[in-house]
């Protein structure tokens, strides 16, 4: 297969005007990762499992399109691709605003789901191709800094505006401040070329099959509609998977490289980004479930702020642990952290969840991408980001159903640890030889 590859041409634009270009978007992503996981449960329009399927049809787009938001970049250019899905944000984020109908709310969530795909596609791929490695460094350090800052503050915004009657604003904000940055990027790096191979298979057809595939999977998760629907639901789910994994199998260039699963080393970390994603939003939502003040958001933030400094504390740990073990010790505490939640206080809970994910990520990312050559980093970036945006869906979706089957916080959160605990006994078996 031919590749054609066009020259580099860098911005020019000053590093204090960039970042804050970039990192605005990633605010707001932020944010949204905790906005409406913290108040599903006082929006009026929704209702049953719809609360659910407004948060996870954001998250079940992204997963199934970010990869084909980075092959579009690869064609469109960064600075074009981050303006579309600014507007695309904007647009769809704004819609319920004028909407009264769950299911419209939710159909507007799925395309704000593919908007912000072609936003993080678009950033990372700006700073990646940053010249130097001290400038890409302080760009991934200022993204999850501001990431993380706007996961914190989501459920005290939104907290805030519901009490005050106004959580329409919730919906008008964000799109305007994704409407000023999005003439931003287009104005000012619709010229960036990161000198991408312009020829990446834009498979349409496979991403086609990635949404319709796990978003049946998650509806059977759902509490929504009879017993015999979801597990139907989950069957046909699970075929369509197999046959979006048959047809990766068989491309040259696909969307997933699931071959790369095939080999131990990179099974472990990837389930251990899938559960550790599941863990935080499953929580978030969760802990908000009967929070009714200002004050009683207060742990959300708290776990949401302390996933942050799971890379610091990955760092610290690593020489400790064997690898697999700093795999398992990072799960155990999320599972740990549940517990206190059922039986001691939400506030200890936050603070120990929000470690155990932090880590857990931390070193999911690490190994997985360090155990690959370097040719092949790409494609386990892709995993990556994948693993990570279906573990928020099926947080959501898992920790929602049990809470809306049980109806106790405390039921919820004993079931999720014991399921935790299965997944770090599982991966004790793994053999791979992990590198960070």
């Amino acid at each position: 297969m031919t590749t054609t590859v066009i020259t580099r041409e860098r911005s020019t634009v000053p590093k204090t005007v960039l970042f804050p270009l970039l990192l605005i978007p990633m605010f707001l992503g932020g944010i949204d990762s905790t906005l409406f996981n913290s108040i599903a449960y006082d929006l009026p329009v929704l209702n049953d499992s719809w609360r659910l399927w407004f948060i996870d049809g954001y998250t079940i787009a992204l997963a199934a399109s970010i990869v084909l938001g980075s092959r579009l970049g690869a064609r469109l250019g960064p600075g074009v691709t981050l303006a579309i899905g600014l507007s695309v944000f904007a647009v769809a984020g704004a819609a319920p605003a004028l909407l009264h109908t769950p299911d419209a709310w939710t159909a507007t969530r799925f395309v704000q789901g593919f908007g912000y795909a072609l936003i993080v596609s678009s950033v990372a791929s700006v700073i990646g191709g940053l010249p130097s490695t001290a400038e890409r460094t302080l760009g991934y350090t200022l993204w999850i800094t501001t990431y993380a800052i706007g996961a914190g503050s989501g459920p005290l915004i939104g907290r805030a505006l519901v009490d005050i009657d106004a959580y329409t604003l919730l919906f008008w904000l964000p799109a305007g401040v994704a409407v000023v940055m999005m003439a931003l990027a287009a104005l000012l790096l619709r010229d960036i070329d990161l000198g991408q191979a312009v020829s990446s298979k834009i498979d349409i057809a496979s991403s086609a099959l990635a949404l319709l595939g796990f978003g049946l999977f998650v509806a059977g998760l759902q509490s929504h509609g009879a017993a015999l629907w979801r597990i139907l639901a989950t069957a046909a789910g699970c075929a369509v998977l197999a046959i979006f994994t048959v047809r990766q199998l068989r491309s040259r260039d696909p969307l997933i490289d699931v071959r790369m699963l095939d080999f131990s080393r990179l099974g472990a970390p990837s389930l251990a980004l899938v559960v550790g994603s599941a863990c935080y939003t499953g929580s978030v939502l969760l802990f908000s479930a009967e929070a009714d003040s200002l004050l009683a958001i207060l742990p959300v933030s708290v776990l949401a702020l302390w996933v942050s400094l799971g890379s610091f504390a990955f760092h610290k740990l690593q020489s400790r642990f064997s690898p697999i073990h700093m795999l398992q010790v990072s799960l155990a505490t999320c599972a740990l952290g549940l517990v206190l939640a059922a039986y001691v206080g939400l506030w200890p809970a936050s603070f120990v969840i929000g470690l155990g994910v932090g880590v857990s990520m931390a070193s999911g990312d690490s190994y997985l991408l360090g155990s690959v050559p370097p040719k092949d980093i790409a494609r386990a970036a892709a995993l990556q980001e994948t693993s990570l945006a279906v573990g928020a869906a099926l947080g959501v979706a898992g920790f929602g159903g049990i809470f809306a089957a049980t109806g106790s916080i405390v039921g919820t959160a004993v079931i999720a640890a014991g399921i935790v605990v299965v997944v770090v006994w599982a991966i004790r078996f793994n053999r791979g030889v992990f590198a960070a």
